[in-house]
C-alpha cells in the first residue's frame, strides 16, 4: 500500500522539476516555430506588395500608351529596370501627349527585396498595350522576378498585355 500512497502524495504536491522542464521545453519549441512563421510571413507579404507596386507601374505605362496611341517608339510609355534595386517609369502624367521626364524609383533597402537580372530591362508598350522592342517589333518579355529571404514572386505579362503577380521559384546562384 505504501507505493500507492507515495504516487498519490506526489500528484497532490504538484509537478516534479523534470515535468516542469519538459513543459517549458515544449512551449519554447512551439513559440520558436510560431515566431519563425510570423517573421517569414511578414517578408512574404512585403515582397508580394513590392511586386504588386511594380506591376501597377507597368500596367499604368501600358494604359498610358493605349490612351495616347503613339506610333513612335520614343513616345511609347515604358518602364526600365536598371539593376537589382532601381527602375524608372516614363509616361505622360500631365496629359500633354508627350512623355514626361522618367520617374526613377528604388526598392526599399531595408526590406532585402531584389529584382533578378539580367540588366538592364526595358518594357515598352505600344498603342494597343502590347510590349514591343526598341524597333517596335512585338515581344513577349520574360517575367520580372522579385526575391528575398522568404521566396520569390514573378511579374508576368499575359498574351493580352495585362500584367499579373504570381508566386515564383526563387532563382539559385550558378556555381
Amino acid at each position: 500500500m505504501r507505493p500507492h500512497s507515495t504516487l498519490l502524495k506526489k500528484s497532490i504536491n504538484g509537478f516534479s522539476i523534470i515535468e516542469l522542464l519538459l513543459v517549458i521545453a515544449m512551449v519554447s519549441v512551439i513559440a520558436g516555430f510560431a515566431a519563425f512563421s510570423l517573421f517569414r510571413g511578414n517578408h512574404t507579404v512585403e515582397r508580394t506588395n513590392t511586386a504588386v507596386e511594380i506591376a501597377k507601374y507597368l500596367q499604368r505605362a501600358r494604359v498610358d500608351s493605349m490612351r495616347r496611341r503613339p506610333r513612335d517608339v520614343d513616345q511609347m510609355a515604358q518602364v526600365k529596370v536598371f539593376n537589382r534595386r532601381s527602375y524608372s517609369m516614363a509616361i505622360d502624367a500631365d496629359g500633354d501627349n508627350q512623355l514626361d521626364i522618367p520617374l526613377v524609383m528604388n526598392l526599399p533597402a531595408d526590406k532585402g527585396i531584389e529584382m533578378n537580372g539580367p540588366f538592364p530591362k526595358t518594357f515598352i508598350f505600344d498603342g494597343s498595350g502590347q510590349t514591343v522592342d526598341s524597333l517596335n517589333h512585338p515581344v513577349t518579355p520574360d517575367p520580372v522576378t522579385m526575391s528575398n529571404s522568404a521566396g520569390a514572386s514573378a511579374i508576368k505579362f499575359l498574351e493580352t498585355g495585362d500584367v499579373v503577380v504570381v508566386p515564383a521559384v526563387k532563382p539559385t546562384a550558378k556555381k
